[in-house]
């Protein structure tokens, strides 16, 4: 227990994925508002395809809040829309940490409730990690807050370090369990087990595309074989990244999986989402390590590279 206390309080962990989580999550952010801008009156304005009154009706009755219901003017919800613009890119920068955060996670929570009806689902799942990322530090690399702080050395902090890790470890479970019930849900499913799944799925149009139906629908094999290995990956994620080795696999399932939904089904959003939370699997130390033999293999080709020329050089010195 003392030493589980100690790894909560003594320093914070997967600085690096969180970083990298945050920059994701931004980038897909502002993709979901810059390739809707130019509809941005008609998919989300108080005259567009859902009214003003609409919407107020629809966030009462569900208990919910979008700060696009406060007013029905048009110059208030230009207003609200490009302040979200704004705090995702200072998100996606790493400019104030927790506040700047705070302002992201309201801004989008607003947006997406005021049409859920142009979402794809991981949208539930990446404002659950968004609301986890408000409590931990994201801004250690890659950010304009390192460029501020530089290298200080700061006292240790055993409460921000604690909140630190909790918001990384809910995070991760927060994954898990989404992976374990989903797969538990498939394996209860008639027609994941029958390994007709994929066949009814590949008919909505809106989630297909002809030529990846007509292959997977013609084949009853690769059918099954596709039903079953969703339900094993989904279902072995969570105890496959207990372990050091056999987490890599667990993440290249996953990846694998969400890369096939992505090219088969077109949900390139949500298929991203779900694979930038990898990010978060892997260590500070697993990070530097990558990076260090990725600078080595680059300099072992310049080397090359710089070894040639030299030769070519001397070549033509020669003729």
């Amino acid at each position: 227990m003392k030493r589980l206390f100690g790894k909560l309080t003594d320093k914070k962990h997967m600085l690096i994925g969180t970083s990298i989580l945050r920059i994701s999550f931004g980038l897909l952010i502002l993709y979901m508002y810059l390739i809707h801008y130019a509809q941005r009156g008609f998919l989300w304005g108080p005259n567009g395809m859902q009214n003003h009154d609409s919407l107020r009706d629809q966030m009462t009755l569900t208990s919910n809040f979008s700060l696009y219901q406060l007013s029905d003017s048009m110059v208030y919800f230009e207003v609200i829309f490009h302040l979200g613009i704004l705090f995702a890119l200072l998100f996606t920068l790493g400019f104030m940490n927790r506040t700047v955060a705070v302002f992201n996670f309201i801004f989008l929570w607003s947006l997406q409730h005021a049409n859920v009806l142009i979402l794809d689902g991981g949208d539930n799942i990446m404002r659950i990690i968004l609301l986890y990322m408000i409590f931990a530090n994201t801004t250690s690399y890659f950010s304009i807050d390192r460029k501020r702080n530089g290298e200080r050395v700061s006292p240790p902090k055993p409460l921000s370090n604690t909140l630190h890790n909790l918001a990384v470890l809910a995070s991760i479970l927060q994954v898990c369990f989404m992976y374990l019930s989903s797969g538990l849900h498939k394996v209860m499913g008639e027609m994941w087990t029958n390994g007709t799944a994929l066949y009814y799925i590949l008919q909505v149009g809106e989630y297909t595309h002809p030529f990846f139906q007509n292959i997977i629908s013609s084949s009853e094999v690769i059918l099954l074989i596709g039903a079953y290995s969703a339900i094993f990956i989904q279902l072995s994620f969570p105890f496959l990244l207990v372990n050091r080795y056999t987490k890599y696999v667990a993440m290249f399932n996953i990846i694998g999986l969400h890369i096939g939904i992505a090219v088969v089904m077109g949900l390139f959003t949500f298929s991203a989402a779900m694979i930038t939370m990898q990010f978060l699997m892997l260590k500070d130390r697993e990070y530097k390590m990558v990076y260090a033999y990725v600078r080595k293999q680059v300099t072992k080709v310049r080397a090359k590279f710089q070894n040639a020329k030299v030769k070519n050089y001397e070549t033509k010195q020669v003729q």
